[in-house]
């Protein structure tokens, strides 16, 4: 009888923010390891690697038959560019195996300029189903990183749907939101979590308003806790699963974790995969030591995520505050204290439940905002004495440097935990290191930067100011409105009673989700209105699951047999729905619109999107005024003389856009809708379809600036109703057009600061 060849073992991928981390990746078994291409990738680390550093883990990597891929995975900003430009450059010349991207303007000039290099979509491009994965190839991505929130059944079906390899996350934390999809941190502080600077609200502590008159006298109720703070995700007992499901490689996330968190859990995936196809009684001992030395990493609550089906009531404990690392200590008191040289220090008293030592790394929570401060330990007393260690349940006085005592709110409640201990071994036990390695990095040729740079509308010749499409734009909100040729308004809106209220614009298109119910609903009332019914944009969501593809294109054949031509897609995968279904002639008549969603924010981008036959895209809502009008000037002078195909570029100016856009309608959730921060910040859960979303009660406004957006060269300004009161918000648009801005409190995201 012939022997069976079991199937390959998937590649274990490891991350690594240190020169330690990928030494000790490297040295626990990994196959590969991922690193952040400087100033370019989506973890805000506290020191980039260089491109020398970057060099030399590829030469060590290669030499120990191993590989190296680069995140270059950060949404670029229009003054990036030529750093990324100089940066493909150079991973190009360095032989990276792969580079791991979510801006589509990356990619378009990786396929420009650099067509050897492999290219990876991120998790941040929000792949959960197999039209965005084959998408995803055809644009040219060798290997596609599947979004968190699949089930091991789902890959299953996108690896038989498509021919692309799949990667996916098997163990790290996990965001709340799809990823690529949260907007919390930038709308709500500057920090984009696109650009690697997300600040973590999904970790904080909330309450659930009460309804009633309590709640409208602003009375948090007593309900509530760390909603949104996800698990950590462990797949380690269902790798063979994850083979069988025809994953290629297996992620650990952690490029900000330490050293000993990478060593423990790379090992502990390295014993469970070589023994992934051992007798039962052998793997069972070697899982035993694996979970011994996960549990060793440090790292939060461990959960499946969504790889198997039927547990999202574990994924989130609203009790615990699902801070990375081990429990050491309760804050007994808070001491006020001060340091010499200006700097400040926080005293605190502390119980001990278990052993530290002065060296290792520890974090305060602060309970009641949800704050973290992380800081190496090196003053540690006991009874009024200097001590190196102390020991559970023992009493001690620890100091927090760097932070001022008047911002931590009274009575204070913390908790300490250990992320890393004080006698990590970081060196590498034997071979070449990433710290001797040496490598040539290519010099970047000038003349060849400056032409590439010309070629994406970039370089400016010396005294020429930049040009926008609509130079001669009327002055004022209303010059702008009345002006012929001047910028369309989209309103979109739940059902066609909202069109009967008057707005301060002239409607020229309005946009409606796509759904049998608004198919019925509104092609009824076009029938009553005749000659004045406007046109519709039908709207897909960012996110399809894969029964949903199949509805989504039954909708779509329909609308287009019924002379329907414009529609809007969420995710740029989405367009494979209309090549697909529709050659025929009226094929030209068809106009697909990207949503904000498509996250749009350079010129190179919107290029993409006018290759991908977008008539027209909105730009993403994180930008700021700069980077807004760098990109709208760059991408006007290329697109200059191509006449009715030019892509027009539209904006949300109105709205309340999801801050969180989420699979997990957790038990908790049930009965409750509006929910408040420590600082009085009020939220909401909106539930639509198959995903929940989380909007602040301010509306997003940006009608304060419309005659400079019209300046810049915005085509369309879309005014979004769908998700309130329509007579209400109605008023609000009145109230906000007439100049008495001030009476109603709105957020402007970046636009008037500066996206980090």
């Amino acid at each position: 009888m012939p022997s069976i060849t079991p199937p390959r073992i998937p590649e274990l991928l490891a991350p690594a923010g240190t020169l330690s981390a990928f030494e000790a990746a490297i040295e626990e078994g990994a196959d590969a390891v991922y690193v952040g291409a400087p100033g370019l990738n989506a973890r805000a680390l506290a020191r980039d690697f260089t491109l020398a550093d970057i060099g030399a883990m590829t030469k060590v990597a290669h030499e120990r038959g191993r590989r190296l891929y680069v995140a270059m995975n950060s949404l670029m900003k229009e003054e990036e560019i030529r750093l990324a430009l100089e940066t493909l450059t150079v991973l190009a010349d360095i032989g990276a195996d792969g580079l791991i991207i979510q801006d589509l303007g990356i990619l378009s000039m990786v396929r420009r300029f650099f067509p050897g290099l492999p290219v990876h979509a991120s998790t941040l491009m929000t792949v959960n189903n197999a039209l965005g994965a084959e998408y995803c190839r055809r644009l040219g991505f060798g290997r596609v990183v599947l979004a968190r929130e699949l089930s091991l059944d789902e890959i299953r079906t996108i690896h038989h749907r498509t021919g692309v390899e799949l990667e996916i996350f098997i163990h790290g934390a996990m965001c709340f939101s799809y990823s690529g999809l949260c907007r919390f941190s930038s709308l709500h502080g500057g920090k984009s979590s696109l650009r690697g600077q997300c600040v973590q609200p999904c970790r904080r502590r909330y309450d659930w308003l009460p309804s009633g008159k309590r709640a409208a006298g602003g009375l948090a109720g007593k309900s509530g806790g760390y909603l949104f703070s996800m698990h950590d995700l462990c797949g380690i007992d269902h790798l063979a699963e994850a083979r069988a499901a025809g994953v290629v490689s297996l992620k650990i996330e952690g490029r900000l974790k330490p050293v000993e968190y990478v060593r423990n859990t790379v090992r502990a995936y390295r014993l469970a995969l070589d023994a992934i196809d051992a007798p039962l009684d052998r793997r069972a001992k070697v899982m035993e030591e694996a979970h011994r030395l996960l549990d060793a990493a440090m790292g939060r609550k461990r959960s499946t995520g969504f790889l198997v089906t039927g547990r999202s009531d574990r994924l989130i404990v609203p009790k615990l505050s699902g801070s990375t690392g081990t429990v050491v200590g309760k804050v007994v008191r808070l001491i006020a204290g001060k340091a010499g040289g200006g700097e400040r220090t926080v005293t605190l008293q502390v119980a001990l439940r278990a052993p530290i030592r002065q060296g290792d790394r520890l974090r305060l929570y602060a309970e009641r905002t949800g704050e973290r401060i992380s800081f190496t330990l090196r003053f540690l007393e006991r009874n009024g004495r200097n001590t190196e260690q102390a020991q559970a349940g023992q009493t001690v006085v620890i100091k927090v440097p760097d932070i001022d005592p008047r911002s931590l709110k009274q009575p204070f409640h913390g908790t300490v935990f250990r992320v890393d201990t004080g006698e990590r071994s970081s060196a590498p036990r034997s071979g070449t290191t990433a710290r001797t390695a040496r490598m040539r990095l290519p010099v970047v040729d000038s003349v060849l930067l400056s032409q590439r740079l010309k070629l994406l509308g970039l370089a400016i010749e010396a005294g020429a100011p930049p040009t926008n499409r609509r130079r001669n734009a009327g002055t004022g909100v209303q010059a702008t409105l009345g002006e012929r040729g001047g910028p369309e308004w989209w309103l979109k809106v739940h059902s066609p009673e909202a069109l009967v209220f008057r707005y301060p614009f002239r409607i020229t298109r309005v946009v409606v989700d796509l759904t049998e119910r608004n198919i019925d609903l509104f092609h009824k009332s076009r029938r009553q209105r005749g000659a004045e019914a406007l046109p519709l944009v039908w709207a897909l969501p960012p996110v399809l699951s894969e029964e949903q593809v199949s509805r989504c294109r039954e909708l779509i054949d329909r609308l287009r047999l019924q002379g329907e031509h414009c529609f809007q897609v969420g995710h740029i995968g989405q367009t494979a729905l209309f090549s697909e279904s529709d050659q025929s002639p009226e094929r030209q008549s068809l106009q697909l619109y990207g949503d904000a969603s498509c996250n749009a924010l350079n010129s190179a981008t919107l290029h993409q999107c006018a290759e991908s036959e977008l008539a027209g895209v909105q730009f993403s809502l994180e930008t700021d005024r700069p980077n807004l009008a760098g990109a709208l000037a760059h991408f006007a002078r290329t697109e200059h003389g191509r006449g009715d195909r030019r892509m027009g570029v539209g904006l949300l100016v109105y709205g309340r856009p999801p801050l969180f856009s989420a699979r997990l309608d957790a038990p908790h959730f049930q009965g409750q809708r509006t929910f408040v921060s420590p600082r009085g910040e009020r939220f909401y859960l909106d539930r639509r379809a198959e995903t929940l979303h989380v909007s602040s009660h301010l509306p997003f406004s940006l009608l304060a600036y419309v005659e400079e957006l019209t300046r810049l060269g915005i085509d369309y300004f879309v005014v979004d109703v769908a998700h309130g009161q329509p007579k209400k918000e109605a008023a609000q648009l009145a109230t906000l057009f007439s100049g008495h801005s001030e009476r109603i409190p709105v957020l402007s995201g970046n636009y008037a600061g500066t996206l980090a």
